[in-house]
């Protein structure tokens, strides 16, 4: 192997070694799920080289091979990322450093660098998740980091229990810095905004609809939204949580023409009206916040005639919120939402917006259409045609989880043939029904009930409370809401799906848990963690903390504030001293070694100190020449001592105990004066 002398001499030992692609594992090991597959088998040949090189039987690349390995890097981030400022392509970025270290890691140095990347890269954890889970692997992550830092200063650092405990003593002292700079630390917005990566798989509530598609949300149990209100609590029956309305059917599918996917395109400047255009004087009937999981789509999701002051988030003409990215992470939003009827209607619909809320097919469904018509011909106003066609629901109509397969003509089929479906059917038949007879409509999709937890007070609402619904146009009233699905299952709004579905209710489940109490107890709890967590810690915003700020201090003021953060610097440094005082007398003692040290600075006060490096005995016959009245007390002591120290006499023990809670020299004996003739003692 060729390998200068120089270079061998900055080659790290294996102990170190290790430790770096520990910490490097650790660290990548959660964004392995998200990072390209070739990183991560690139990420492991570099280390499998490294350790070849220290075995000797591979050489250090040189700079051929380095150019090549960076061109290649780089050529994968550009044919995997399509844009580089993102989050992703960012951190597989410094995944690729850490990769490319590892070829030239030689030298304490370059370890030093590979770690103050590694760094980084835990904190980079918490900008794709923030719960409990993550936040717990984020401190494990920097105690091996710093205990990877820790095994670079030394051959005997490297040991593991000294490492992690040099590193679990360093975080445990940064802990309260930590906390205090978490609460007085000034919450400012990003001075900069990196954008989530839109090509993740949306989750929830899509962009369109089609027979089926709810009833596949009703199969997943997993948290969308946590409600949280001030004030009164809406009942079941009001609690629809509108976040799209769809008004472009295709003879199949139900949409909104300009959202695609992830973006809402062109009509941005359109949808969004002004905040506090038409909104009552009187005040709103709701004030809540909306915690909303991850969905990677734009829309929020709020009850009717909803305004929100939160940063980032608009309100829509079609009477929803919007947020100016998609939702790549747990989003906490403030809203107010007032009566419709105490909001003045509009004078009308545009001709452009009643070709809208009037589209259909040029063809299909001629039974509804037929049906619609003849409502028509009879002279039935809008409020006629929706009660006939909502009790035609109730009387032929049943409601499952596992309606058949509609053809071509969905809404006839399902009106006059199966009349079994899901919400979603019945919107749909619904307000293509309501069309064909002239009457504006619209489908509205988001979620409809929620789960109350009393003992933190929020609204739990889960994907299965995904629901569908229609709105009609009624030139007196405005938009007014519809839900067919109350006409069929009036439980299912009332009490939710597993009460109005219960032996349909997640039957495919691998393992049906959510009929095993105590599961469903164990879960609820943990998301009552999830949601304290999430209030406490991740959403603490300038709001809270100047709230808590003013519990503490009472007024917030520079001098209360510098008392605030001086008390507790004043009081670690003390804790400091005194630790450093206790911790530089060197190792703890023996009992017998204490007591006979107590005996000692007892005489030294007396004026008879003993000498460094005298035996006891020698010191208990110095005493009986010069304090002869001592002598006898001093001489059992020593016994004593000797006996319990060096023969691990237990008895001796509690004799050496015993002696010294009497024995304080110039209590039991006047010093004798020294300086007097008689009291020289001469051998």
């Amino acid at each position: 192997m060729s390998v200068h002398s120089g270079q061998m001499q900055t080659l790290l030992p294996r102990e170190s070694l290790l430790w770096v692609f520990a910490a490097q594992f650790v660290v990548l090991l959660p964004h392995f799920t998200h990072l390209p597959i070739w990183l991560v088998f690139a990420w492991g040949i570099a280390v499998y080289w490294r350790l070849e090189v220290f075995r000797g039987r591979r050489e250090i690349p040189g700079r051929v091979v380095k150019l090549v390995a960076v061109s290649l890097a780089v050529a994968g981030l550009a044919m995997t990322y399509r844009r580089w400022f993102a989050l992703e392509p960012m951190v597989a970025l410094l995944a690729v450093s850490f990769t490319l270290k590892n070829i030239e890691l030689l030298s304490r140095r370059d370890a030093l660098l590979s770690l103050t990347l590694a760094y980084f890269l835990v904190a980079t954890l918490f900008v794709f998740d923030q719960t409990i889970p993550y936040a717990l692997y984020g401190v494990f992550s920097l105690l091996v980091v710093t205990a990877a830092l820790v095994a670079q200063q030394g051959s005997g650092s490297a040991r593991a229990g000294r490492a992690f405990g040099l590193s679990a003593k360093l975080l445990a002292q940064a802990v309260p810095v930590m906390l205090v700079l978490f609460v007085v630390m000034p919450r400012l917005g990003p001075l900069w905004a990196v954008p989530q990566n839109t090509s993740a798989a949306s989750t929830g509530i899509s962009d369109s609809m089609s027979p089926g598609d709810f009833s596949r949300l009703s199969k997943s149990d997993k948290p969308a939204l946590r409600i949280s209100f001030d004030g009164p609590v809406p009942p079941p029956e009001q609690r629809y949580w509108r976040g799209l309305v769809y008004t472009h059917f295709d003879g199949r599918r139900w949409s909104e023409p300009g959202i695609t996917g992830n973006r809402w395109a062109g009509r941005r400047s359109r949808l969004h009206r002004e905040d506090d255009q038409g909104l009552p004087a009187v005040g709103p009937r709701y004030r809540y916040q909306v915690i909303q999981e991850a969905s990677h789509n734009p829309w929020l999701f709020a009850l009717a005639t909803p305004h929100s002051d939160t940063s980032g988030v608009r309100t829509t003409a079609e009477d929803t919120l919007i947020y100016r990215n998609p939702v790549g992470s747990r989003l906490a939003y403030d809203v107010r939402s007032w009566p419709r009827e105490s909001v003045p209607v509009q004078s009308g619909l545009s001709a452009a917006e009643q070709r809208r809320h009037l589209q259909l097919p040029k063809s299909g469904n001629p039974e509804a259409r037929a049906w619609a018509t003849a409502r028509r011909n009879e002279g039935m106003d809008a409020e006629a045609i929706s009660q006939a066609l909502l009790a035609m629901y109730a009387r032929r109509f049943t409601y499952t989880l596992q309606p058949p397969a509609l053809g071509a003509d969905t809404v006839d089929e399902f009106l006059f043939e199966t009349q079994q479906g899901f919400c979603e059917h019945f919107a749909n038949s619904y307000v293509f029904t309501m069309r064909a007879a002239g009457v504006p409509a619209r489908v509205v999709a988001g979620y409809q009930g929620g789960e109350w937890v009393e003992q933190q007070e929020y609204l739990l609402v889960r994907q299965y409370d995904a629901h569908a619904w229609a709105e009609i146009w009624l030139p007196e009233r405005g938009w007014v809401r519809v839900d067919p699905t109350a006409s069929v299952a009036p439980q299912r709004i009332r009490d939710g799906l597993q009460s109005a579905a219960a032996d349909e209710f997640m039957q495919d489940a691998l393992l049906p848990l959510h009929k095993i109490a105590f599961v469903t107890r164990l879960r609820l709890q943990w998301d009552m963690i999830n949601y304290r967590w999430y209030r406490t810690v991740v959403s603490f915003d300038a709001e809270r903390q100047e709230g808590l700020l003013r519990r503490l201090l009472g007024e917030i003021s520079p001098l209360r504030l510098a008392i605030f953060l001086g008390a507790p610097v004043i009081m670690a440094l003390a804790v400091l001293l005194l630790w450093l005082n206790f911790s530089g007398r060197g190792p703890a003692l023996a009992p017998a070694d204490r007591l006979y040290l107590r005996f000692c600075r007892r005489m030294a006060r007396a004026g008879l100190p003993r000498n460094p490096g005298e035996a006891a005995g020698d010191y208990a016959r110095r005493i009986e020449r010069e304090w002869p009245s001592l002598a006898p007390m001093a001489l059992r002591i020593t016994l004593a001592y000797e006996k319990a120290a060096f023969a691990d006499d237990a008895q001796a023990l509690k004799q050496l105990r015993r002696l010294l809670r009497t024995f304080w020299p110039l209590r039991l004996s006047p010093r004798p004066d020294t300086t007097s003739p008689t009291q020289v003692s001469v051998r």
